[in-house]
């Protein structure tokens, strides 16, 4: 480097930005005052933004403790090259000195930013002669992070403490605050970290050099300042902290005791950690389900960055971003912002030693093809994240909107109680991870369903009493009641030795009418009362071959398909029976491998029973599941054509299916949309809606487009409604057939227009299901169906102008133009329009001459007719012909902002600007003598103004720079 000029540019810097004494050591600086700010240069070496002092305070930026802080942001295209250089600091040589400072960035996931910290003998603005200190090129974090850093200058003198902000082009920033600059006598501990427990703390940090008299640690509340006395005495690099309070915030102070009473370290930054909840639940015994539909008792831990896990009860639908393996919850965590690292723990389970364990459950993602997750499951004897976990599963690319199911096997070398960890650890992006239907079992234990049964002896319900039913005191049932009717089963799963208990709330009078039963999976009465709490517990016990549960018949017209779950490991194989109504508990049935069995040939309109059972080995069979009842559906009306037009006027042979209790559609005169009937979800007040409605037949050709029109409203808000097309009619085809949905609030028929296209030719139908709460329902009218093709066109009469001739005023360089024409058609004109093909449209100014104009008549993009007429131009001959116009004045020509129009006659009533293509692009109506138009957005070009006056038009071109 040029010694000249850098001694000149050093003159000029001190000229410009002054200087003061220099500090002696030790030196700090938070930036609080207006002397503290004057004591730094703020210089730049390349484009960008420079540092500033700031009290701002945001997600993205603030300062580490006090009110002020220095910030520097990088600029978007050209990064950064922003230097925060001190005044004058004295060092001596020989002695070791510290430098102490704090800075973040403003993400955790974008933007990272470059700091570079030199000290020097000069302060310039440039790296060369200056000694590095301290470099970081990746900082991404959005909390303050402590930087120390000892070093020792060879000569004695004045020198300057530099800061380089230099990042890549993005938005990120940085912040810097509590500089200190000090000799170090004695070592200050550095990478204090803590790792908490419930009522414990692994605490453990580095040191340059081993102090004498070891070090001493304080544990304190948060935000209470630096300690003034003593702390813990400790010897070595590591200690554990005891007698802390669970779920509790800490802050963490660290110091080296080099000589005891008298020399000590600077405390260390402090490390703030929160001691995990304490275990409460009572641990449970194999096997164990969860499914998370009443209070698991897990727990949902408090990340340190980023959200926790959350317990969801929304679904959105099939495919859709969440929604439970069934049920209605399950587990999720989301975290666009930062890499994600939420635990969730489960409650304890008593695990014996030397037995295989199995470990199932359901894991999905949001997406198919974007934003994979990540998570692993650990278990581990302490209910949190500890070194003692030991990692079972771990999946780093979950990537499926549908369940998967994970079959894990582990052995537990001793008896004791247990936990399983989950951890999401997914990338910062915009996907969901969630589990569901977690079991645990080892393979001689299998849980059963047993079934709570409320019985009411006059047949109307519990008229308001309600009962709590609980397992091992959990809760598994609130406020149940039977609505109506005089039995209602609710079935729940439970495990061999678990506990049943329940508390009766009482509500109203009832005559002890009402009671209920506690049945196990053979069906056998093991409880029973009548309007009193069982507080005895009645123990389960589970057969070694549980039934099957949740079986279900999803019948059509002539076929039914059964569907049932195993609670956790499967069944060798199943048989099943579907019988008439009344025949018996069966011997023996159809041999199955899996969860579903489809039946047919029934009759239409036929009552039946269905019955399925587990074979868990040979000849070693369950009780039977069942019966259930069901009724075939009857068959819908014989197929037609298309077009389908139907108001429910008529019987036109559409049937109804209803999934819950009671709640059927049926034709009604109420609401009609026009004439005087239409179609109704029939609700009840004591049970929601799962109502199917299924039209006639409709024969549709594969490959052709169809557009579907249907009225539809509700009683009441946010009632489900969702339209489907199959080509069976029943639910439990149709149900993976929708094309439409929505949450209907409407007092007031809403109009639906869909289009579908069948793959196939062949007969199909349309289906409505409401899914009303009840006390609501929806309603639907006018459907109509038609094939999207291209009719014959309608006959039309095309009026067409005749050719004309205008005149304008010489000097003009047009005239404007108004012309007409209409058409009218045979019948419906729908879906007729005209379009102009060639020349200019009505209302244009007409350029001096002779221009051809073309109209189209289109009927779905055919043509069917054309006008087609000339409009001839011509100036009026005169004396006047070459003389300037005296009345307007108009300037800049050409305009580049605002062009200013006179009228020294008329009050101008109208300014229209065309482009040369005849189209309108601005029109003022300015009512004065005076007026300016602002052109300043219009691309350059020749433009056309046209003025309007009471008794005048005057036209002129211009030019648009």
């Amino acid at each position: 480097m040029n010694k000249a000029l850098t001694f000149f540019s050093l003159l000029c810097f001190l000229f410009t930005f002054g200087q003061t004494d220099p500090v002696s050591l030790p030196y700090s600086n938070g930036f609080e005052t207006a002397a503290e700010q004057n004591y730094w240069y703020k210089m730049m070496s390349g484009p960008g933004t420079p540092w500033e002092f700031s009290d701002e305070t945001s997600t993205i930026y603030g300062p580490s403790q006090g009110q002020y802080y220095a910030r520097a942001q990088s600029d978007f295209e050209n990064g950064g090259a922003a230097w925060l250089i001190s005044k004058g600091i004295n060092i001596e040589a020989g002695h070791t000195i510290a430098l102490d400072f704090d800075y973040r960035s403003s993400l955790n996931t974008l933007f990272p930013v470059k700091l570079k910290v030199v000290l020097k003998q000069q302060p310039i603005p440039v790296l060369d002669n200056s000694t590095e200190l301290w470099v970081n090129e990746n900082i991404q974090i959005s909390t303050y992070q402590n930087a120390h850093k000892t070093f020792e200058v060879s000569e004695t003198g004045t020198y300057y403490l530099a800061f380089y902000f230099y990042p890549d082009p993005n938005m990120g920033y940085i912040s810097l605050d509590n500089i200190n600059l000090y000799e170090e006598l004695c070592p200050k501990p550095v990478n204090v970290k803590a790792i908490p427990g419930q009522t414990t703390a692994n605490i453990s940090w580095e040191s340059a050099s081993t102090p004498g008299a070891g070090f001493e640690y304080v544990i304190k509340t948060p935000g209470s300042g630096i300690p003034t006395g003593s702390g813990i005495p400790v010897q070595g690099l590591s200690t554990t902290a005891e007698d802390l309070q669970p779920a509790t915030q800490y802050e963490l102070y660290v110091r080296s005791v080099c000589t005891a009473g008298s020399l000590y370290g600077k405390w260390s930054s402090p490390v703030t950690f929160k001691t995990y909840p304490a275990t409460t639940a009572a641990p449970v015994n194999l096997p164990y389900n969860e499914s998370f539909e009443g209070d698991s008792r897990w727990t949902l831990l408090e990340p340190t960055v980023g959200k926790p896990w959350v317990k969801g009860d929304f679904d959105s639908g099939p495919g859709g971003l969440y929604g439970p393996s069934d049920g209605k919850n399950y587990l999720m965590h989301d975290d666009s912002e930062n890499v994600s690292d939420a635990w969730v723990i489960s409650r304890g389970i008593n695990l014996p030693a030397g037995k295989e364990i199995t470990l199932q459950f359901d894991y999905r993602s949001s997406q198919d093809e974007y934003y994979p997750q990540k998570m692993k499951v650990v278990v581990s004897k302490d209910p949190f994240p500890s070194a003692n976990s030991v990692e079972i599963w771990n999946n780093d690319f979950i990537q499926s909107t549908t369940y998967n199911t994970a079959n894990v096997t582990f052995t537990v070398p001793d008896n004791g109680v247990y936990y399983l960890g989950y951890q999401a650890y997914s990338d910062a992006n915009y996907g969901f991870v969630m589990f569901d239907n977690v079991k645990v079992s080892d393979k001689e234990s299998s849980p059963c369903e047993y079934i709570l049964r409320l019985k009411d002896a006059e047949g109307d319900g519990w008229n308001n009493n309600t009962m709590n039913l609980y397992v091992n005191g959990d809760a598994v049932f609130t406020d149940l009641t039977l609505p109506i009717g005089d039995v209602l089963d609710f079935p729940f799963k439970i495990n061999s030795g678990d506990a049943i208990t329940t508390v009766w709330n009482g509500g109203s009078h009832s005559g002890f009418e009402t009671s209920y039963e506690i049945l196990d999976s053979n069906g056998n009465i093991v409880g029973s009362e009548t309007e009193q709490s069982i507080s005895i517990p009645i123990i389960a016990s589970c057969p070694n071959c549980a039934k099957p549960s949740n079986l279900k018949a999803n019948y059509g017209q002539t076929t039914v398909d059964l569907t049932w779950d195993f609670l956790t490991q499967s069944a060798t194989s199943y048989e099943y029976v579907v019988q008439p109504a009344g025949t018996g508990t069966p011997s023996s049935g159809t041999t199955i491998n899996n969860v579903q069995a489809h039946v047919e040939d029934l009759a239409p309109e036929t009552n039946y029973e269905a019955y399925v059972r587990s074979s868990c080995a040979e000849n070693e069979f369950s009780s039977w599941a069942g019966p259930i009842y069901f009724k075939t559906l009857p068959n819908p009306g014989t197929a037609v054509n298309l077009p389908y037009k139907y108001g429910f006027e008529t019987d036109d042979q559409w049937i109804t299916q209803s999934i819950t209790r009671n709640n059927q559609w049926e034709i009604n005169s109420t609401y009609p949309v026009e004439g005087e009937f239409h179609a109704i979800q029939n609700f009840n007040y004591y049970f929601d809606a799962n109502s199917w409605f299924f039209s006639r037949g409709l024969n549709l050709q594969g490959g052709k487009e169809i557009l579907i029109k249907f009225k539809y409203r509700s009683l009441g808000n946010n009632v489900p409604l969702s339209f489907s097309i199959a080509d069976k009619a029943y639910a439990f085809v149709q149900k993976n057939n929708i094309i439409w949905s929505k949450n209907v609030s409407n007092e007031k028929y809403d109009e639906a227009i869909l289009s579908f296209t069948p793959s196939s030719s062949g007969v199909y139908y349309l289906g409505f299901n409401s899914l009303a709460a009840k006390g609501t329902s929806a309603l639907i009218d006018d459907v109509q169906v038609y094939l999207v093709g291209l009719p014959d066109p309608p006959q039309c009469e095309y009026t067409c102008p005749e050719n004309m001739t205008v005149y304008t005023n010489p000097g003009n360089i047009g005239a404007v133009v108004d012309y007409n024409l209409t058409f009218a058609c045979d019948g419906n004109s729908n879906g007729v329009f005209s379009v102009l093909a060639q020349g200019l449209p009505s209302g244009a100014i007409f350029p001096v001459g002779e221009t051809t104009v073309k109209h189209n008549l289109i009927f779905n993009g055919q043509v069917i007719d054309t006008c087609s007429f000339v409009v001839k131009v011509e100036e009026r001959l005169g004396t006047a012909d070459n003389s300037k116009d005296q009345e307007l004045q108009y300037y800049p020509n050409p305009v580049v902002d605002n062009l200013t129009v006179k009228m020294n006659g008329d009050t101008i009533e109208n300014i229209a600007v065309y482009n040369f293509a005849g189209s309108m692009v601005k029109s003022e109506q300015p009512k004065a003598k005076t007026a300016n138009i602002d052109m300043r957005n219009l691309p350059s070009g020749v433009y056309i103004v046209n003025i309007r006056t009471a008794s005048n038009v005057k036209s002129f071109k211009v030019i648009k720079k």
